[in-house]
């Protein structure tokens, strides 16, 4: 099966990988659906994150939230800690490039990648993130048998200095930095903790629990 993670080019990667035992496939086939439900719930994925992070929210063309699991296309306003983006007033924002969904024999898996765009409500067509568009965040479930992985992958980390607001630059070089030397790791550390976190789903007998970053 193909990984339809963006290749990295330029500026920086972040990933963060974790896995989860269970004592049977139907176990872990079990969690995949329940996990694949949270990640699809954009809306609550600082509920899911439990830390205080960015508020994600589903909106359409015209402002209006909308309280679905996310689909292919949707934008998403971002609302992260610290100075907002001026021209978008306060918010980052990203679009759902792809939601692709693989199954083979025993093995499932769901990639769900965030690109950088511009801010759907207004005229203005600068890229409304700290990153520019180049930039992608994507993240994978897979299950194979009795096994889950979960990953975060930020391909293309290029801060976003290239808009016409000498007021965006600013703010975006400013949080880009951050973000590039690791303030950006906790939020999608969190996240996927949160997905592969079995402390409140009735499966007897989980095996054991992994993590790794770099």
């Amino acid at each position: 099966m193909k990984d339809h993670i963006p290749e990295q080019r330029e500026g920086k990667a972040l990933d963060y990988f974790k896995s989860v035992d269970f004592s049977s496939p139907i176990q872990s086939n079990e969690f995949f659906e329940e996990a694949k439900a949270k990640l699809f719930d954009v809306n609550n994925w600082h509920q899911i994150a439990q830390i205080p992070s960015a508020v994600f929210a589903i909106l359409d063309q015209t402002s209006h939230k909308l309280d679905r699991p996310i689909q292919e296309g949707d934008f998403i306003r971002i609302d992260i800690p610290g100075p907002g983006l001026p021209s978008a007033k306060g918010y980052d924002w990203v679009q759902v490039e792809e939601i692709l969904e693989e199954q083979q024999h025993e093995m499932k898996r769901l990639t769900l990648t965030l690109r950088p765009c511009a801010d759907p409500i207004q005229e203005n067509t600068d890229t409304a993130h700290f990153f520019k568009r180049i930039a992608t965040s994507s993240i994978l479930i897979e299950q194979q048998a009795r096994r889950l992985f979960f990953h975060y992958a930020g391909r293309n980390e290029v801060v976003n200095t290239d808009n016409t607001s000498m007021l965006d630059n600013f703010r975006n070089f400013m949080v880009g930095l951050t973000a590039k030397i690791g303030a950006s790791f906790p939020q999608w550390k969190a996240l996927i903790d949160g997905l592969a976190d079995t402390a409140n789903i009735q499966l007897p007998d989980k095996i054991t629990e992994k993590e790794q970053d770099y």
